[in-house]
């Protein structure tokens, strides 16, 4: 077969790139450009450098087909998903051109964006481990060398006010707008941004009836209700899926089969959410639907949708709705290897115009909060689950989630904040499934047997710790007021509130005007 090149590349810093700004246009274009770069600019690459077109899809319309192995074909994409591409050279010196001709191509097309390779012979019959040493090599490489990927700020130069860099390209921001010099880097993303697919795809899905935004402040927010939602889905375990796979095949099938589920679950949210137009457009639900190029705008606007890495954002009432329709639409397919499609999610609810990249940061860390209880479910029982977790920043906040926790959330070393959250339907026997959440929610808002004013007592009781609400609960149970207990037997948190330090009735509360009814009712 003879000696054949093995090349792993990653995208370093994803996340960094596509949501260091605060404008949208940025964040759309940045992701755009991630999701182009091993698409046309690697094909370019690699037709300068191997003197032929290649067709960077015949990996995943017949995986089982492994054309490297004859010794005629110079080159073969491995599989290219998640922010990394598998290839193979024939040739080592193609291999290291093509480096050179495609970072070139970053450099000057997409400027700030961080790429890492590992290279090596490859042999085939140890398949597992030679991958895992290209794994290894990657990691090394990464840590050992930041490239400056744009161009250094001098004394002489101004500064661009979106990024801070040197100041050089002249653009007009917004339509009627004053011009201004900006970054290379910004420039490349708000060019990035003109290929706007979701636009295009909302509106031919709507028969030109609605459309989506750039601007984060049309998402639906009615007066007073200024607060956006910031939502971070993420497959569960997906890297160990990847390096459980025993061969080429294998990896191609799963990355196949993935990219299927999500795909399929992308185009069926995006269905559920125009199909809930005429619901957001009545003046009495509460949501301020504005147009654009006289078509009604959807509450929903997509980031990032690479693999099973997804952002969208939406207005601050829709997050928890979404995340949950959303994770039950990925949930419960079959992966090759009879194994459940599972995922989680972090929902923050902060305002409009709080900076992105911080909201950003704490829907990761939420995200991951999600994931350690997957994790502890699975190790468990044994099974995939779905989980959501959230925060509500009323105003600003700092430091990790954890450092929020702690400091807002904790008295005398009791929790007040009940998630994570599990997502499935009809399986209440978890005291944390969010059917919980909801009922909770929703017996709050029953103005007769919950006015607002006893809410508000409640919730400053249960900021006092375990012990404060005893007396409450006496008064609130002369008048007749129960609360979900989360046990089948009744006799659960709702007689004390507490539970082994934690409580789950201080989250319904906040999350009363956060949630629509419409939602908790089931749709009705």
């Amino acid at each position: 077969m003879g000696c054949i090149t093995g090349m792993l590349i990653d995208t370093v810093s994803i996340q960094q790139y596509v949501y260091s700004g605060n404008r949208l246009k940025e964040n759309i274009g940045a992701s755009n450009i991630v999701r182009d770069i091993y698409k046309d600019w690697l094909g370019d690459a690699l037709k300068a450098v191997l003197g032929h077109r290649v067709m960077l899809e015949d990996w995943s319309t017949n995986p089982k087909q492994i054309s490297i192995y004859n010794s005629d074909v110079d080159f073969e994409v491995g599989y290219i998903g998640g922010g990394k591409a598998l290839l193979f050279f024939r040739d080592r010196n193609r291999a290291v051109k093509f480096i050179r001709q495609w970072t070139e191509k970053l450099l000057l097309e997409a400027p700030g964006l961080n790429t890492a390779f590992a290279l090596a012979d490859f042999n085939f019959k140890n398949f597992c481990e030679e991958l895992d040493r290209l794994h290894k090599e990657l990691e090394i490489n990464k840590n050992r060398y930041f490239p400056q990927t744009h161009l250094p700020k001098h004394g002489i130069t101004a500064d661009c006010p979106l990024t801070g860099l040197s100041a050089e390209v002249f653009f007009t921001l917004e339509k009627d707008g004053a011009g201004d010099y900006i970054s290379s880097a910004a420039y490349a993303k708000y060019l990035g941004f003109e290929d706007d697919r979701v636009k295009s795809l909302v509106e031919e899905k709507s028969g030109g009836k609605y459309t989506c935004t750039s601007n984060i402040n049309k998402l639906g927010q009615s007066f007073g209700k200024g607060h956006i939602a910031i939502v971070h889905m993420d497959g569960n375990a997906m890297g160990e899926k990847f390096k459980a796979c025993k061969d080429l095949i294998d990896i191609r099938n799963l990355s196949v089969r993935l990219g299927d589920i999500m795909d399929n679950a992308y185009d069926r949210f995006l269905d559920y959410v125009i199909g809930l137009m005429d619901y957001f457009l009545e003046k009495k639900n509460g949501f301020d639907i504005e147009m654009e190029d006289g078509k009604y705008i959807i509450p929903f606007r997509p980031i990032l949708v690479e693999g099973d890495d997804i952002t969208f954002i939406t207005d601050g009432r829709l997050g928890l709705p979404f995340a949950e329709k959303y994770l039950e639409l990925v949930s419960g397919d079959n992966l090759p290897g009879n194994k459940k499609m599972s995922a989680c999610a972090g929902v923050a609810i902060t305002r409009t115009k709080y900076p992105f990249f911080r909201g950003y940061t704490l829907a990761e860390e939420l995200c991951q909060s999600a994931k350690a209880s997957a994790r502890e479910l699975k190790n468990n029982e044994g099974r995939e689950t779905s989980w959501i977790d959230f925060h509500i920043a009323y105003g600003g906040f700092s430091g990790s989630l954890e450092e929020i926790m702690n400091k807002r959330y904790t008295v005398n070393g009791d929790r007040l904040h009940f998630g994570p959250y599990l997502v499935i339907c009809g399986d209440m026997s978890n005291e944390r499934n969010i059917g919980h959440l909801k009922e909770g929610i929703k017996q709050f808002k029953d103005p007769e047997k919950w006015p607002r004013s006893v809410v508000k007592r409640l919730r400053d009781h249960l900021t006092l710790g375990e012990n404060a609400p005893k007396h409450f609960m006496d008064e609130a149970t002369i008048m007749g007021r129960e609360l979900h207990s989360l046990s089948e037997t009744g006799r659960g948190y709702g007689i004390s509130l507490w539970r082994n330090g934690y409580t789950p009735y201080f989250d319904a509360i906040e999350l009363m005007d956060l949630y629509p009814d419409y939602f908790l009712n089931g749709g009705k």
